[in-house]
């Protein structure tokens, strides 16, 4: 079973800085942490990092956490990427995540934002721990990661 959040908002920027801001920048400025979720604490063995089949590998809870690779994408409106192979005992009840990002014009600077996470929850009997993860946590995660996004975007000097 997949349960999946979607978030969204609107950034002000070119289409080109606002598609590449959530793959090239910086993922300790974007995923700050959330309640018991901790920062990320960055990544290591990037490779081909930002073309369709790249990869990297993220680090968490004080080790290598998971592996994400880019999936698909269209220059300046689309990214679909995966988060696999965890390494942390602590998401267990999940096999995978796909992660999707859409960036729509709106009009000369102002562009929708959105970004839909789907996990992949490992069995029926952890689906209740998947959905409270997704639907309590996760969505805090993700809301918090877009506004640093946002904030990053429109401040020029932090790009």
């Amino acid at each position: 079973m997949i349960i999946s959040k979607l978030c969204s908002c609107n950034i002000n920027g070119s289409t080109k800085k606002i598609y590449n801001a959530p793959i090239y920048t910086d993922v300790k400025k974007i995923m700050t942490g959330y309640g018991p979720l901790p920062s990320s604490e960055g990544v290591i063995n990037e490779v081909n990092w930002g073309e369709k089949g790249g990869y990297r590998i993220l680090l968490g809870f004080g080790k290598e956490f998971c592996k994400e690779t880019i999936i698909d994408k269209k220059p300046d409106e689309y990214w679909k990427y995966e988060l696999s192979n965890f390494k942390s005992h602590s998401f267990f009840f999940i096999t995978k995540v796909e992660g999707e990002i859409w960036v729509e014009k709106i009009d000369n600077s102002t562009h929708r934002f959105s970004n839909k996470y789907c996990f992949y929850n490992r069995n029926l009997l952890t689906l209740p721990i998947t959905f409270l993860f997704v639907h309590l946590l996760w969505r805090g995660l993700q809301k918090k990661a877009l506004k640093n996004l946002k904030t990053i975007i429109e401040n020029k000097n932090q790009l």
